[in-house]
């Protein structure tokens, strides 16, 4: 048992909301993917690559999702360089 048991109630509430607010986040991206309109056939054409053999290849758009993790990725890179940079070295 820990000394301070408020702690523990402070990491699962942390723990909720982090989950909740990474759900909406993740319903969102998905959500949104849906309402592109090139989607649905309206705005730009369809565009298919078409190989030898037979193969073909459509180009389809980034999902929200990916670019939401290639933006937190870039702003958690450059934070954790501020972050060390201010604090020291680590051990």
């Amino acid at each position: 048992m820990r000394f301070f048991s408020l702690l523990d109630f402070q990491y699962a509430i942390l723990l909720i909301f982090l989950g909740l607010i990474a759900f909406i986040i993740i319903y969102i991206a998905f959500a949104g993917y849906d309402l592109l309109p090139y989607k649905k056939g309206r705005g730009r054409k369809e565009e298919i690559e078409e190989y030898p053999s037979g193969i073909q290849a459509r180009r389809n758009p980034i999902p929200l999702l990916l670019i939401l993790l290639y933006i937190g990725l870039a702003v958690w890179g450059v934070a954790y360089v501020i972050i060390i940079g201010i604090r020291g070295r680590t051990f």
